[in-house]
């Protein structure tokens, strides 16, 4: 049972304070649109916000939080926050999903409500169609009616899903037939739903078919309203016009309160849709308080000073915010170092590295390796020369296996069978089925028996796991299905609703097979311990585009490959790349280190990265190696 606290009395929860705007927000009774800039604390905002609204009784059980993220680990990141903040049975009344995950699992559960027109069937597939299948379908439409549909041959694949597929809600009797763009798009929904054995569904498609849900079954609506008493968005301004017409739908004129909270500067998502003004329409529509955070918590005074003048050619109204970070390096802050070649470039950064996890005792986690695009262009040559140094690169990618809740839970158990006595992992193995069952913490006799249930697995597993044959990949797939057996294949699918429709949950337990027997033949001593660290990437330097690395902080930014060639599309989109490059900057803590290479072209086209660089002191060495 929780016990209310006044309001009045309420002080922040694992943290000393908390800035004056960011309490205001915390403890506010209304709807609020909040700038939040790098290393302003979101997350720690968000899980206050929580805390404060559990603990004060404004959210009164049954009554629940659901927080909506962008990226899996942000919204594991926010739930593993207000674990730590709250008590266990309110932090169990905190929903934190991605967009995707509360849109599918909102599908999954009522699609039978769905019209027939617009209802897949059950088993659908997820579907990421490239820019070739869109144009394959419009050249199919073309060549079966070609006097109906010529005027399809100068659509653009983005143009054509942005704006005919995805660009209005779905009109309850079908998109009308009022132009050929309009048809091509009624034939794209009919084609996905209706035509192959399974359905095909992309996420954006999903959260149209659930705001079509919501908007035409008010007792659903309703159900949803009644279950959530506030609602956060965190990264909002890379907000689609298919999230934010869901949201509105879903909780416009409710009684539902929202926190909206995000950074301009860092929209970095216009690719993939995200809307032009998202805090300036959600201000308007929702009537929510614009406020700004005013400190940066994560990177240190210098580092500050250099990105306030990155985030002036974004936003030329930009106010300075106040660094909260130690200095605690000896080097600059930041520099540009030029190279001939990407050999002697690698070869430097190995150095580089390994030298500053000596003298600093870092890791080579507090270390990324940042790219605009292409990374598994970059890392054979890095792979090479940082193994000369006793280090090891991971190419992390945008749909990396570690994003996996599913991955979360088998690695758990492999590291807890492979230790013997006191087992450090005992607690989250059992905190994992504990939540998968549903068992109230409260039952003694149901979590009795399901911990002395997995006391008697750990022997088994224990075993099994000590006498594998790593050559055999067969023996590996046993060992991954022993631990599926012992918590249930349905029990995580119910749990884990993204892991219902297709066949995503047999792809990532491939996945992990695969990876598992690669990081046995990358590790030295073949022990268990070594060959999990591999496949986490705990001992390695991790790989990986700007766009991957948002919402993660590091050591130190080593961003490869500053150069024309990476930034095709900078002249035609100078916002979005200053942004992105805003981003890569903002990721550091202590130090951002900026590479050129001779050898891989240019740097004219992005030369004016180079000059706000420069004008903000920044200064350019050429290495010699």
């Amino acid at each position: 049972m929780t016990f209310n606290v006044q309001t009045k009395n309420w002080v922040p929860v694992g943290v000393k304070e908390l800035e004056l705007n960011a309490y205001e927000v915390v403890c506010s009774n209304t709807n609020y649109s909040v700038i939040a800039g790098p290393g302003a604390g979101k997350t720690e905002l968000l899980a206050q916000r929580a805390c404060y609204l559990f603990q004060t009784g404004l959210s009164p059980d049954p009554y629940r939080i659901l927080a909506i993220s962008f990226k899996t680990d942000s919204a594991k990141n926010l739930k593993e926050r207000v674990a730590e903040r709250c008590s266990k049975q309110d932090a169990l009344r905190f929903d934190s999903l991605t967009f995707a995950g509360f849109a599918k699992s909102m599908l999954d559960r009522f699609m039978g409500a769905l019209p027939e027109l617009w209802r897949p069937k059950h088993n659908y597939e997820l579907y990421f169609p490239k820019d070739s299948e869109y144009q394959a379908f419009l050249i199919s439409l073309i060549k079966a009616a070609p006097k109906n549909f010529i005027n399809l041959r100068n659509l653009k694949p983005k143009e054509f899903e942005k704006d005919w597929v995805l660009g209005s809600i779905l009109p309850l009797e079908g998109i009308p037939a009022e132009s050929m763009r309009g048809i091509a798009a009624k034939e794209w929904w009919r084609a996905c739903l209706h035509l192959g054995k399974n359905s095909t569904l992309t996420f954006q498609m999903i959260e149209r078919l659930v705001e079509l849900l919501l908007r035409t079954n008010p007792q659903i609506t309703n159900a949803l309203r009644g279950t959530y008493s506030h609602v956060f968005m965190d990264e909002f301004q890379d907000t689609t016009h298919t999230q934010y017409d869901l949201i509105k739908t879903a909780f416009l004129n409710s009684q539902a309160i929202l926190t909206a909270v995000g950074d301009n500067k860092q929209q970095i998502m216009r690719w993939a849709m995200a809307m032009d003004d998202a805090f300036g329409l959600f201000e308007k529509d929702f009537q929510a308080d614009p406020i700004s955070l005013n400190s940066n918590y994560r990177s240190s005074q210098e580092l500050v000073e250099i990105q306030h003048q990155l985030a002036l050619i974004i936003d030329s109204n930009y106010t300075l915010v106040e660094s909260n970070k130690e200095k605690n390096i000896t080097e600059e802050a930041c520099a540009i170092w030029d190279f001939e070649t990407p050999r002697l470039e690698a070869e430097h950064l190995a150095k580089t590295i390994s030298n500053a996890i000596n003298i600093y005792q870092l890791k080579p986690r507090d270390f990324v390796l940042l790219v605009k695009q292409l990374p598994k262009k970059y890392e054979p040559c890095l792979t090479e020369a940082f193994k000369n140094y006793d280090l090891k690169v991971r190419l992390t990618l945008l749909n990396d296996i570690l994003d996996k809740e599913l991955t979360e839970i088998f690695i758990n158990f492999l590291r807890f069978g492979s230790k013997e006595g006191t087992n450090p992992y005992w607690a989250d193995c059992n905190k994992i089925i504990t939540s998968i069952y549903g068992i109230d913490s409260e039952d003694v006799r149901s979590t009795r028996e399901l911990q002395d249930k997995l006391d008697s697995f750990h022997l088994y597993l224990q075993n099994k796991m000590t006498n594998l044959d790593f050559s055999d990949d067969t023996q590996v797939n046993c060992i991954l299905a022993d631990i599926e057996n012992f918590i249930g294949k349905d029990y995580i699918k119910l749990a884990y609703p993204q892991y219902k429709q297709g066949d995503e949950y047999e792809t990532v337990i491939k996945a992990i097979s695969n990876q598992l027997q690669n990081s046995y033949i990358n590790t030295k001593d073949k022990a268990w311990e070594s060959i999990l660290d591999d496949f986490e990437g705990l001992d390695s330097v991790p790989l990986m585009t700007i766009h991957k690395s948002k919402g993660l902080e590091y050591h130190t930014v080593i961003f490869v490959g500053l150069e024309d060639s990476a930034w095709r599309n900078f002249k035609n989109e100078p916002q979005e790349s200053r942004s992105t490059f805003f981003v890569a900057f903002s990721r550091a803590m202590q130090r951002v280190i900026f590479t050129y290479c001779k050898q891989r072209g240019a740097r004219d086209n992005i030369s004016s990265l180079y000059q706000v660089l420069q004008d903000a002191g920044v200064k350019t060495e050429q290495i010699q190696v």
